[in-house]
């Protein structure tokens, strides 16, 4: 033993050793010779605490007496000079490594409760806006890690973002090996309430930041323990807000999703361009109330979807058994939009609309509400049934609508599901794509415009291209507003959105990046809301639709959102907001004076059975 003990001192005390060991151990060794040189020349200085003032204090050097004195109180001065150097070298180096790593983004974070978010892109920033108008407005401050692999990243965020625009968020920047879990487990990932993979920028080809984000993804399930603690979390209905987002190849997709899955669900929510966000992007092509439906839904600012335990309302569960019918009319402070549950073999489902059904001891309410401290349940009496109105008209599932696409930035997806077939040929015929972009700006194709008695003319090209175009529209057709309202430009930077939205430019602009950020931002905090937006945004199950005033609901029944909101839920429809003449969208609005549409909340199966269709 005592031999092992002094092998490793002497390796210590090697120059090369000592620079490379920590700054503890440093320290130690300083103290020790230090103590070493106190004690050992104490003998001819007199005593110990005559030593120790030479070492400690050079004045002392004053008071010695005699030759020896003056001579090892020399030596004993000279060495405690240089022992306090080394000290104060190793802590100005400790400093020094300290500021580095802050900068650099290589300390390690200790605390609980944070979310971590992987890999950099543009809609980062969009994310944590809505991170912070969550904890804004829940009056409390978040920890957001942000993990990049490039310290260039980490140089660039920190140049470009101040932290001041999240002042309800405190954020982290770290960097490291985001293919080494030893990396996540540096930052707490047990820890953590919810992880967001975001597709890379600085990999410009899908193929390989799909690789990328499937290589971390891998990273993390490869690792038993992590694995391990996602199932727990998953079984014990506390699960870990996990998401990755890729690009449209459905390939990756259903790796991702075989990669994290059990036979209870699966753990990661995949977000790419084509399914949720692609889906709003196509219904937005046919009507552009529906993406501002869902931009408004989709922020934390406003009215947010919520999962409810009943036992909130009725401690006793007396909720349980009453029909979604009674609990629809019962609340107040907020919409019920349906239940949600856990089947025999553990798999999270939403039931929108459940017309007919009743609540299980099991279920959730799930409530679209601003304030869900507001949310009232009041019993009604249901002895007496709510007769149906004729005069209310269920929408068609599809639009007819002549409708005209200029360029191809974003794919037209599945426009199909919402428009009917005539309409489909006139959206093939009036779909154009030009290799060179100056047949954009010629004059025959402008006048075409102006001449094809179009509904909607969808503005899809990339930004640069789709700003000059809209520009162009807007300012030589000031005075005619009917054909500035058809225009519709799908963007993906903020700042030209916000340049085109202005209310002098009158023109509808969707924003896809912000959309997905919003999205991205929802399922950070709560996973399962996935399956709820699925659903909404796609044309089967339960979706938006619109009830045009005067044609599928007489005018003169607008009188209050509450004998509104009993007349459509005979009609199996749940009420969920308006639609003014500029189609600015106003959830669980209690007001109808000039107002265009009725948004209501429908299920196919109920369309079905539904004689008076428009």
């Amino acid at each position: 033993m005592s031999k092992l003990f002094w092998r490793k001192l002497r390796r210590i005390i090697t120059k090369e050793k000592f620079a490379l060991a920590p700054v503890s151990v440093q320290l130690v060794a300083i103290f020790i010779a230090s103590a070493s040189v106190i004690i050992l020349l104490s003998p001819f200085l007199g005593d110990l605490s005559t030593s120790y003032r030479l070492f400690a204090d050079p004045s002392s050097y004053a008071n010695a007496k005699g030759p020896l004195q003056l001579t090892v109180g020399l030596v004993q001065v000279l060495i405690g000079l240089v022992l306090f150097s080394f000290i104060i070298s190793v802590m100005s180096a400790a400093l020094t490594t300290l500021i580095d790593n802050i900068k650099s983004g290589s300390l390690p974070y200790l605390k609980k409760g944070h979310i971590i978010i992987v890999n950099f892109n543009v809609k980062l920033p969009l994310i944590l806006d809505q991170l912070n108008i969550r904890a804004k407005d829940r009056g409390e401050f978040e920890d957001v890690i942000l993990l990049f692999s490039d310290p260039e990243l980490v140089k660039f965020f920190r140049t470009q973002y101040q932290n001041e625009r999240w002042s309800n968020l405190d954020v982290f920047v770290r960097q490291g090996d985001v293919l080494a879990f030893k990396t996540f487990d540096r930052l707490s990932v047990f820890n953590a309430s919810g992880i967001v993979i975001l597709l890379p920028d600085h990999i410009e080809n899908d193929f390989e930041s799909d690789n990328f984000n499937l290589k971390i993804l891998t990273t993390l399930s490869n690792n038993h323990t992590f694995f391990q603690h996602l199932s727990e979390r998953h079984i014990n209905r506390r699960p870990l807000k996990c998401s990755i987002e890729l690009s449209n190849n459905p390939d990756c997709a259903r790796i991702a999703k075989e990669l994290t899955s059990t036979e209870s669900g699966s753990f990661f929510a995949v977000i790419t361009p084509g399914d949720v966000i692609g889906s709003i992007l196509s219904r937005a092509k046919v009507d552009v109330v529906y993406y501002k439906v869902f931009f408004e839904i989709l922020s934390f600012d406003g009215s947010t979807v919520h999962f409810v335990d009943p036992k909130r309302f009725s401690p006793t569960g007396k909720l349980t058994g009453k029909s979604f019918k009674e609990l629809l009319l019962s609340f107040e402070g907020g919409t019920l939009l349906g239940f949600s549950g856990v089947t025999n073999e553990g798999r999270f489902q939403i039931n929108l609309c459940p017309f007919g059904e009743t609540l299980k001891s099991t279920d959730w309410l799930l409530f679209l509400t601003t304030n869900i401290k507001e949310i009232k349940y009041t019993p009604v009496s249901m002895s007496v049934e709510i007769q149906k109105s004729p005069h209310i008209l269920a929408p068609n599932e599809v639009a007819s609508k002549n409708i005209c696409v200029i360029g191809d930035a974003w794919p037209l997806g599945n426009i199909h599901d919402f428009i009917d077939v005539s309409s489909l040929a006139a959206l093939e015929e009036a779909s154009f794509v030009f290799k060179n972009p100056s047949d954009y700006f010629e004059p025959k194709f402008l006048k075409r415009l102006h001449e094809g008695n179009f509904d909607n003319i969808i503005i899809n090209l990339n930004d640069e291209l789709g700003f000059r175009l809209t520009m162009l529209l807007i300012s030589s057709n000031q005075k005619n507003q009917a054909f500035l309202s058809k225009i519709v430009s799908i963007l993906n930077d903020p700042v030209t959105e916000q340049l085109l939205s202005r209310k002098v430019l009158r023109s509808n602009t969707v924003l896809s990046h912000k959309l997905s950020a919003r999205y991205i931002a929802q399922i950070a905090f709560q996973k399962n809301l996935d399956l709820l937006f699925s659903e909404l945004a796609y044309a089967e199950g339960a979706e938006f639709q619109l009830l045009e005033v005067g044609r599928h609901i007489p005018k003169e029944l607008l009188t209050d959102a509450n004998t509104i909101r009993a007349l459509l839920t005979a009609h199996r429809m749940v009420y969920v907001g308006t639609v003014d003449m500029e189609q600015n969208i106003n959830l669980e609005a209690t007001s109808f004076e000039g107002i265009k549409q009725i948004l209501v909340l429908i299920h196919h199966n109920d369309t079905l059975n539904i004689t008076d269709i428009k």
